[in-house]
C-alpha cells in the first residue's frame, strides 16, 4: 500500500513509486504535496480513484499512473470496475509467477509420459537398439553394484 503519511513530506519534489507491486487505493491526502513535480505509480496493480486532479496533481499526464488498469479519473482516459475484473487480479498473492504451476505440471507429465511411451516404442522397433539398451542397463548395474561392494561395504579383516 501507499501510506498517507507521504503527505507529511512537505518538501519532496519527486516521488517515483512505479514497478513495487503496490495494491489498494491511492491515499487523497497526496495532494497536500504542493511542491512535487515529478510524480509516478506506473505499474502497480493500483486501483479506485486518483487524488483530485488540483495543483500539483493537474500537472501530470497518463504516464505517471500507465500500468494500473483498475485506477480511476483524470487524466486517464476510462474506468474499469472491480466487479468486472478477472479473479485471477483480486489479492493473489502469487501471481508474481512467470508461469501456473498448474499448467506447468500437466504439460511436464504429459511431456514426460509421450517421451517414455516414444522410448519404449523404438525399443519395440528396432531390435539393434534394444540390444545395446539392455547391453547398457546391464553394464550399469554391474558397475554400480562392483561400486557397493567395493567402496559401501565394509571389508572384514581376518587375523
Amino acid at each position: 500500500l501507499i501510506p498517507s503519511t507521504f503527505s507529511n513530506l512537505k518538501q519532496i519534489e519527486s516521488l517515483d513509486l512505479s514497478y513495487n507491486k503496490l495494491n489498494g487505493k491511492m491515499p487523497h491526502q497526496l495532494v497536500e504535496l504542493k511542491t512535487l513535480e515529478v510524480f509516478s505509480v506506473a505499474y502497480n496493480n493500483l486501483s479506485g480513484e486518483i487524488p483530485e486532479w488540483t495543483a500539483q496533481f493537474a500537472t501530470f499526464n497518463e504516464s505517471s499512473y500507465e500500468g494500473n488498469i483498475f485506477l480511476c479519473g483524470l487524466p486517464l482516459p476510462i474506468c474499469i470496475s472491480p466487479a468486472t475484473m478477472p479473479e485471477a487480479s483480486i489479492g493473489n498473492e502469487q501471481d508474481d509467477n512467470l508461469i501456473d504451476m498448474d499448467s506447468f505440471f500437466i504439460t511436464f507429465t504429459t511431456s514426460y509420459i509421450i517421451v517414455i511411451f516414444g522410448i519404449v516404442i523404438v525399443l519395440y522397433v528396432n531390435s539393434y537398439w534394444r540390444r545395446r539398451w539392455f547391453y547398457f542397463v546391464e553394464m550399469w548395474i554391474t558397475s554400480c553394484s562392483y561400486f557397493v561392494v567395493n567402496n559401501l561395504i565394509a571389508t572384514r579383516y581376518c587375523h
